[in-house]
């Protein structure tokens, strides 16, 4: 490796910062970039904790000069495109930067706009969500001021980051009701767009007994498309089993909403992106590599990534090393050695206190990391949850060690 060869890492949440500092141990210093503009750092796990008011936000933020990896040049900009054929990537300010290899770390956008009201009804007439920082004290102020009504809980189509994260924060405003004596004047709702409370079976069965147990009630098939706000009206799209669409409309008092999500526009918008099918406009990768399809100097890693796995942190903490092996291997024009098997892990919370720890790869292969039935509501996997992966998160995998 020398200093002609350029890499440069798009993106700087914990996909860019991992693979920064895995790369900063072996390649020499001035030869990476990462581009970025934000100057927080951000743990988002711990943002359905915090909407519940078991932790304060603020835990979730660090500034992220205190993550750039010594020897790594940060530009603090935004990408607008992205030239493969050129290898060559241009900055907000008009700024084009050439590089030999590129690392995508863009993860994904919000697409709030795909639901009419929704945004700028964000933490006024009972609607709120956990998926924006700013918004997160207005959740815990809901859940805790909340008088009794419908409380529905929405969960858009995947792909989405942290699949589990709807059902989280449905569980714990379930106990937060039934600490203010608010749960019997309560209905509380799941609206979800997909067939079943969960993709992998196991896990499913285990929290179709929880919903059962907190008297929560399903709404399958049922795709938030719109919020007539000053009514507190929330408008479905509405599935039947034989494929049939209708539309609904159902009051509320409370409305948490997870927003539909893409990649990036200059993803979307560029060759790199997945021309067709069920990764469409998703960075084209291969999914046990990481390394795109059509141009082998690029490689993806995190929420942009086109792989059927779940979006969560857990999955670049074992993308991360992946990528690093392969780029390595890319640069010396070896053979890709190194293989992502899909592995993925959702702590559900279900209480305070107690968390079914899902962990599986592609194709649903259950992938336990502990010698116990992984469908189990467990005070250990709590402890897990709380204390120790936000740990190992800021001192381990941001620094290239976990």
């Amino acid at each position: 490796m020398t200093q002609s060869k350029r890499i440069l890492i798009l993106g700087a949440g914990s996909g860019g910062i991992s693979v920064a500092s895995r790369l900063a141990k072996v390649i020499p210093a001035g030869a990476i970039t990462i581009i970025d503009p934000s100057e927080k750092h951000y743990y988002q796990p711990l943002w359905t904790l915090a909407g519940a008011g078991v932790v304060p936000k603020e835990m979730s933020e660090k500034s992220q000069q205190d993550f750039i990896p010594s020897g790594v040049q940060w530009i603090r900009d935004s990408v607008v495109h992205i030239d493969p054929e050129r290898k060559q990537v241009q900055l907000t300010q008009g700024n084009k930067l050439d590089y030999d290899f590129l690392v995508v770390a863009l993860g994904l956008r919000l697409c709030w706009e795909n639901i009419p009201g929704a945004k700028e009804s964000l933490g006024t007439n009972g609607v709120c969500s956990i998926y924006e920082y700013d918004q997160v004290d207005k959740v815990s102020q809901m859940l805790q001021e909340f008088r009794g009504g419908n409380a529905i809980f929405t969960m858009p189509p995947v792909p989405i980051k942290c699949a589990g994260a709807p059902q989280k924060i449905m569980y714990l405003a379930d106990e937060i009701f039934r600490q203010n004596g608010t749960r019997e004047k309560s209905r509380i709702f799941f609206a979800t767009a997909g067939k079943a409370i969960f993709g992998i079976p196991v896990f499913a069965q285990a929290l179709e007994k929880v919903v059962k147990r907190k008297g929560i009630e399903p709404l399958f098939q049922h795709q938030l498309i719109g919020i007539k706000a000053d009514k507190k009206i929330a408008i479905f799209l509405v599935t039947d089993h034989e494929g049939h669409q209708s539309q609904k409309e159902v009051h509320y008092e409370l409305l948490h909403i997870v927003p539909p999500m893409a990649a990036p526009h200059m993803i979307t918008e560029s060759p790199l992106a997945e021309q067709d099918g069920d990764q469409k406009g998703w960075l084209s990768v291969d999914k046990f590599t990481l390394q795109h399809k059509q141009f082998k100097n690029v490689f993806g890693i995190g929420d942009v990534t086109g792989v059927p796995n779940s979006k969560t942190g857990a999955a670049i903490r074992k993308q991360a090393p992946v990528v690093v092996a392969n780029l390595m291997s890319a640069i010396k024009g070896e053979e890709l050695a190194s293989k992502y098997d899909g592995y993925s892990s959702c702590p559900l919370v279900t209480q305070v206190g107690k968390v079914i720890l899902a962990e599986f790869g592609y194709d649903g292969t259950l992938m336990p990391t502990f010698p116990v039935d992984p469908s189990k509501e467990r005070r250990s996997m709590w402890i897990l949850k709380r204390y120790l992966l936000p740990w190992m998160y800021w001192e381990g995998m941001l620094k290239g060690r976990a």
